[in-house]
């Protein structure tokens, strides 16, 4: 199997055009797929934010296919949700406060990544920036 050149996704188009998943994920379609169906719900949220449980819930219904992409269970936590953990852009264990209950819980919460305004002149650096701030930008928008 030939080895993949890291210039393929560190690419200024490709990271402008929102392709932040394709460098996160590779070309993983369902995975690219699982990844904003989990970012559309967990957006859709006040705290940006979902439940131990509603990812529990969540993780299955994408098992099944309810939600409209069909992605294993395992994979959801090994691959997906695990990549976005170590990289930073989903926090576990955030507590917030929930008023139905009148305590707070832990949850796992979309992180916006704190950057500059004006990203670096060159170099990796110049890549990660570019990098959060397209996540940013999926968050935001």
């Amino acid at each position: 199997m030939p080895v993949k050149s890291i210039k393929l996704y560190w690419n200024d188009k490709s990271i402008g055009n929102g392709d932040v998943l394709t460098v996160l994920f590779g070309e993983r379609k369902e995975t690219i797929d699982a990844a904003k169906t989990l970012i559309g719900r967990m957006k859709s949220g006040v705290n940006l934010s979902m439940t131990k449980r509603e990812m529990r819930f969540f993780a299955k219904d994408l098992e099944t296919g309810k939600l409209g992409v069909k992605y294993s269970y395992h994979n959801f936590y090994v691959k997906l949700l695990r990549k976005l953990l170590d990289m930073g852009f989903v926090e576990k264990d955030v507590l917030i406060w929930n008023d139905k209950r009148k305590k707070t819980q832990a949850v796992y919460q979309l992180k916006l990544q704190s950057i500059p305004e004006r990203g670096p002149q060159s170099g990796f650096v110049k890549q990660t920036w570019q990098l959060a701030k397209g996540w940013n930008d999926i968050i935001k928008a």
